[in-house]
């Protein structure tokens, strides 16, 4: 049996809690075998690798600090890392986020293997004129950005929004740029009879971004009609004690905050809930939802979405078929709209209906791999490599 050609995937910190789509997409390849190759290990909790398929720069203590230096700012990449890399004999590396492009340059130019990119979100919508502060890691990427879009051979992007993005404020080729939507895997996420009524739930990181405080405002206009109305809160972050005192004090008991959880989880709630809304807003410094595997999860689940109409969210919610998206900042609108599917359960369970039925037609995880892997062979193909 021939061996399946191997694409080494990079991201910077392995791996977020948030970042699933990463690892679904990277090991549910048929025709690929994914590794993994990053800088440090994510924060915990985080997403667990098979110990065979990854390496890390940095794997703590002043050793460790002392090779990622080098690597970060001067493309140094530790023999043994480079050793293991070489040992695989990788067709392509694939970096995940504009800015971890940037560090994977030299590791695709050292094995001699084309480089592709995924844009996924702010790394793509922010605006310059905010990042000249902000991390060092950035401001290095953004004075290597240039090259990035000369060197690499593709990009990726889940959404039309995100390439417009990319190329308008991160200069990246438009010719360059792939749209490949995030996949779900249907067979983990489906309806369930498991739903109950006025149950709303929210999945996100408690920033400002993700507009929780327009869902509690929205609720605390239609709770005293609908006394079954209860917000599930699921996700941490900066902001929890200001949106707990928030919940509390405008929603009463009526609000359980369940902090960061695994995907089980996750999936577990999406089958319980009546709604998801999320109402994602559009940030001062050019961030916005770039695509939200979120939406996706709850429709394939049978669940309704009411958000805002921003960023990518458009393209994955179908306004009056599957949820309703209200102009940004519209609380009044949100409210609305969760009113109208509190008092017409048909309706509800219709849309959520429809919902799974576009998952299943747009967004099967099978068909997006395929789509990925196709772009894999033709790229390596134009490198004589396949």
């Amino acid at each position: 049996m021939t061996a399946r050609p191997r694409v080494l995937v990079y991201r910077d910190h392995l791996l977020p809690l948030s970042e699933t789509f990463v690892v679904n997409q990277s090991l549910g390849l048929q025709g690929f075998d994914a590794f993994f190759v990053g800088s440090k290990p994510g924060h915990p909790p985080r997403i667990e690798l098979p110990q065979d398929r990854f390496r890390l720069v940095n794997q703590g203590g002043p050793y460790g600090l002392a090779r990622e230096v080098p690597f970060k700012f001067f493309g140094m990449i530790p023999q043994d890392i480079l050793s293991w890399c070489r040992s695989l004999h990788p067709a392509l590396v694939h970096a995940h986020f504009g800015p971890d492009g940037t560090l994977a340059l030299p590791l695709a130019k050292s094995l001699n293997v084309p480089l592709i990119v995924s844009y996924h979100g702010s790394d793509a919508t922010i605006k310059d004129e905010y990042t000249w502060g902000s991390y060092i890691g950035h401001r290095l990427y953004r004075l290597r950005r240039r090259t990035l879009a000369q060197k690499a051979q593709a990009f990726v992007t889940p959404s039309h929004f995100v390439k417009r993005m990319a190329v308008a404020r991160q200069g990246m080729p438009e010719e360059k740029i792939v749209v490949i939507p995030h996949g779900i895997d249907l067979e983990r996420f489906q309806p369930a009879s498991t739903t109950q009524y006025g149950r709303i739930l929210f999945v996100g990181r408690l920033v400002e971004l993700k507009g929780l405080h327009h869902l509690i405002d929205a609720m605390a206009t239609i709770r005293d009609a609908f006394p079954e109305l209860h917000l599930v809160v699921i996700g941490d972050g900066p902001d929890r004690r200001l949106y707990e005192n928030l919940a509390t004090k405008k929603l009463g008991r009526s609000c359980t905050f369940l902090g960061a959880q695994p995907h089980e989880v996750v999936r577990d709630e999406m089958q319980r809930a009546y709604i998801f809304s999320l109402p994602s807003i559009s940030m001062p410094n050019g961030e916005a939802e770039g695509f939200g595997m979120v939406f996706l999860e709850a429709q394939a689940c049978g669940v309704p979405v009411v958000a805002y109409a921003v960023g990518g969210i458009p393209e994955v919610v179908a306004h009056g078929r599957t949820g309703f998206l209200a102009q940004e900042g519209d609380v009044a609108a949100l409210a609305q709209y969760l009113k109208i599917f509190l008092e017409d359960p048909d309706l509800r369970d219709r849309m959520g209906r429809a919902g799974h039925l576009l998952v299943a037609a747009q967004f099967d995880r099978r068909r997006q791999n395929e789509m990925l892997e196709n772009l894999y062979r033709r790229v390596c193909r134009e490198g004589g490599l396949l």
